[in-house]
């Protein structure tokens, strides 16, 4: 039985909204979700990383250290990664990072399966994780041009934005669920199925890579411009020292979080995973 016009309505203006037209497109649609869950994976990762190491040791330092070592490597990796994404095959390099971070998914659920998890070992394993997603972002953020209308790359992007930001409240909430109900295990396992689907839908994309006329950009040469570029920008060196600051002090709140959450009167993972989700 058809639903009446008035409930209807919403949906068609959704479907024909103009925000949610690079949808529409198949390719970015895949790639789309592909990115939601490689990003659920993310958080999910930080998040059982991050209360696991409270339950293998009790110095704080370790704890904070969980989230040092996922975000160094975007510090370290993030100019040469962005630097590769202009030189190489796109689709090969998207697959090849997300493939990388399936793999160390899997080894993290497999040795907390066995229960051969130390503090020195989970940390070297979200270190290694974030290589893969350091040298990730940069490479789905110049794939969208391609795969997009230049009208549509507005929408396009604020997409973009909202998957990472959905993950970020869907992937501690979920993270924090099985936690609860099971313990970190599970979530490196989930996380593990996530990011296969991930690469799969990665594979899946047909690119089409663009001729240029242009001589090829060199890998130090490429990192060159874009340091000179920062250098010779007064704006971008004002948005730069804000993302700094900013960071600074909520990476600081992030990293004590779990101890904060623990030592709350009645306080374990749901708590924890509710709070980042705030």
């Amino acid at each position: 039985m058809p639903l009446p016009p008035a409930l209807t309505q919403p949906f068609v203006f959704l479907a024909s909204a103009p925000a949610l037209a690079p949808l529409h497109g198949r390719t970015f649609r895949m790639l789309w979700f592909a990115w939601l869950a490689a990003n659920l994976t993310m958080w999910m990762n930080d998040v059982a990383a991050a209360w696991l190491m409270t339950q293998l040791t009790t110095s704080p330092v370790m704890v904070a250290l969980v989230q040092t070592a996922s975000t160094l490597p975007v510090f370290l990796l993030g100019l040469p990664s962005g630097a590769l994404a202009d030189i190489v095959d796109r689709r090969r390099y998207f697959a090849a990072t997300q493939l990388w971070v399936s793999i160390n998914a899997l080894v993290l659920a497999a040795l907390s399966l066995a229960d051969a998890l130390t503090a020195n070992l989970l940390l070297a394993l979200t270190f290694v994780n974030g290589v893969g997603l350091a040298m990730r972002w940069p490479v789905f953020a110049a794939i969208v041009p391609e795969i997009v209308q230049r009208a549509q790359l507005s929408p396009a992007i604020a997409l973009n934005g909202i998957a990472m930001n959905l993950s970020r409240v869907i992937g501690p909430v979920l993270a924090g669920a099985l936690l609860a109900a099971f313990s970190s295990a599970a979530v490196f396992v989930l996380n593990a199925v996530l990011a296969g689907i991930a690469f799969t839908l990665i594979l899946r994309w047909k690119h089409q890579p663009k001729t240029s006329a242009l001589p090829g950009e060199r890998f130090l040469g490429a990192m060159r411009v874009g340091l000179n570029y920062a250098r010779q920008s007064p704006r971008l060196r004002l948005i730069l020292l804000r993302i700094f600051l900013f960071f600074l002090q909520s990476t600081a709140l992030m990293a004590l979080l779990p101890l904060v959450a623990r030592d709350m009167h009645g306080g374990g993972p749901g708590t924890f995973t509710v709070m980042l989700a705030c």
